[in-house]
């Protein structure tokens, strides 16, 4: 018999919405992360984080990171009409957004 212990995967994929001068907040992860960021509307998206990576995602754009363990990136959406994300993230262990587990 093998343990299946450590081998889950959580797999999210959803659809959000960014109002003007809001932000996303993905608080300091457990486990290392993969995301693809879809950037669905017309405005950029800003990025802020201690990690040395790009700062935006253009317009109509995708961004694919690898989020390393005890890291932490914020989506800041600074214009003035609201922003559309397709967020997908894969890990051992579930990720926070503004503090609510994502499913």
């Amino acid at each position: 018999m093998t343990s299946c212990i450590g081998k889950h995967r959580v797999d999210v994929w959803k659809t959000m919405t960014i109002a003007s001068g809001d932000s996303l907040v993905i608080n300091k992860i457990k486990a290392p992360a993969t995301l693809e960021i879809k950037n669905l509307s017309d405005d950029n998206l800003e990025l802020v984080s201690e990690l040395t990576m790009q700062k935006s995602i253009e317009a109509l754009s995708e961004f694919n990171y690898r989020l390393p363990k005890k890291s932490r990136l914020i989506l800041v959406n600074p214009n003035a009409e609201s922003i559309s994300i397709h967020l997908h993230y894969a890990s051992s262990k579930p990720i926070l957004i503004n503090n609510k587990e994502l499913r």
